[in-house]
């Protein structure tokens, strides 16, 4: 039910940017969890998201204005933090949607993601219908991405973290995962192998883990045993 709300989200942003601005962004965040699934059972199991998250290459903080100025053409708004203090100035509305749009160099917002520039870079080319084409973060990309905005926001409770979640749901979902990852490049290799090693010795982590796969022990035991076998193949 969630991945097809998510769908229909992400179809309802791509329609508003355009064929000529879709060009320009790479999807990011837990709205496209389910794009990068291959298992159904876990599609099945993606978390609630109310946000789609977009990241841009811009120059200026001139040029990141003229964009929200251009989508605000196109149908969005920009959020006011004055009705909504938990929405960040990266924040736009579109309909009830939440959409982030946020740059690549953290000297625009005074804030980004050390690895989205990267991730636009390896973008991969997803069809979300037989008319709309968009740029979806790639499976490493999408993990280092979720654990830096993870470590961002103080580390905390691995159990309650969505971040967390997403990675779980990746690692349980997609069991092309590990070989994937191996032809990495070498800093998202070492940094995946370190946090996922660091992440193995928390027992939030484990009880994350455990509240992701339902209670079922053989699910719990395929998740394990794939991020031991990523740490593994990441440290080769």
């Amino acid at each position: 039910m969630e991945a097809k709300q998510q769908h229909r989200m992400l179809v309802e942003v791509a329609l508003a940017l355009g064929p000529d601005l879709l060009k320009k962004v790479t999807f990011v965040g837990g709205c496209t969890t389910a794009l990068l699934l291959t298992d159904e059972v876990t599609v099945e199991q993606v978390r609630h998201t109310d946000d789609v998250d977009l990241i841009v290459h811009v120059l200026s903080y001139a040029k990141y204005h003229s964009l929200q100025e251009e989508l605000k053409r196109r149908g969005f708004n920009v959020a006011d933090p004055a009705q909504d203090d938990d929405f960040p100035i990266c924040a736009m509305r579109l309909n009830e949607l939440r959409v982030d749009i946020m740059p690549d160099d953290e000297s625009i917002l005074g804030f980004s993601n050390r690895w989205y520039q990267a991730a636009m870079e390896n973008a991969v080319d997803y069809q979300l219908n037989q008319d709309i084409t968009i740029k979806l973060v790639s499976p490493e990309y999408f993990i280092v991405t979720k654990l830096e905005a993870w470590i961002g926001r103080g580390g905390g409770d691995a159990l309650t973290s969505r971040d967390i979640e997403d990675i779980i749901n990746l690692i349980d979902g997609r069991d092309t995962l590990p070989e994937e990852l191996v032809h990495a490049s070498a800093d998202v290799r070492a940094f995946i192998s370190q946090q996922l090693s660091l992440l193995l010795e928390d027992r939030y982590f484990e009880y994350a883990v455990s509240s992701q796969s339902g209670g079922n022990f053989r699910r719990e035991k395929i998740i394990f045993e794939r991020i031991e076998e990523i740490v593994r193949r990441l440290r080769a």
